[in-house]
């Protein structure tokens, strides 16, 4: 008799999971089209945006690794996708493995791996990057908003899937 499966956390029930399917796929393809302006309003005001990444790879390469507000977070995306229209390089962002964790304080939790696939101009598809992210998610209006991502790439020496706490970016859901 093979052992009992171990118990899953609390995970969101289908309609909310749908919901946050919905608003990741929105906002990959704002990125991926270079609409970074409205790419942005899918953070708050405050957000913060973390990336545990090579210097190189931190969008373009010469933003902070931790960038406060929307502003911030837009203008550095706004120098990565200048760079790559100026190569004539397109880049699709896939997310998959999505868990979705309500908070008592009606946020969300996720989890996702997300691949980079870029193609230069007349050239083949290639793997840029692949990530581990958890984002803290608001509510707002009828939609969500991220407050706080941190993106940690697998090509960053003791990168790691983040624990829990890590996940809940160090708060405590009860």
């Amino acid at each position: 008799m093979a052992p009992p499966l171990p118990e899953l956390p609390e995970t969101a029930d289908g309609r909310l999971y749908a919901e946050i399917q919905r608003f990741y796929a929105r906002q990959v393809r704002l990125l991926g089209e270079g609409d970074v302006d409205r790419w942005a309003l899918t953070f708050t005001e405050d957000a913060v945006f973390e990336q545990e990444a090579p210097a190189d790879k931190v969008f373009a390469g010469n933003a902070p690794p931790v960038r406060t507000g929307r502003a911030a977070i837009a203008a550095a995306a706004r120098g990565a996708v200048g760079e790559r229209r100026a190569d004539g390089r397109v880049r699709r962002y896939l997310i998959g493995m999505l868990t979705v964790r309500p908070a008592s304080d009606g946020a969300v939790h996720t989890r996702y791996d997300a691949v980079l696939v870029q193609t230069p101009r007349g050239g083949p598809c290639e793997l840029h990057l692949s990530t581990t992210g958890r984002d803290e998610l608001v509510r707002h209006d009828d939609g969500w908003l991220v407050r706080h991502r941190v993106n940690s790439h697998d090509s960053v020496a003791g990168s790691h899937t983040g624990t829990e706490q890590e996940e809940h970016h160090g708060r405590s859901d009860t």
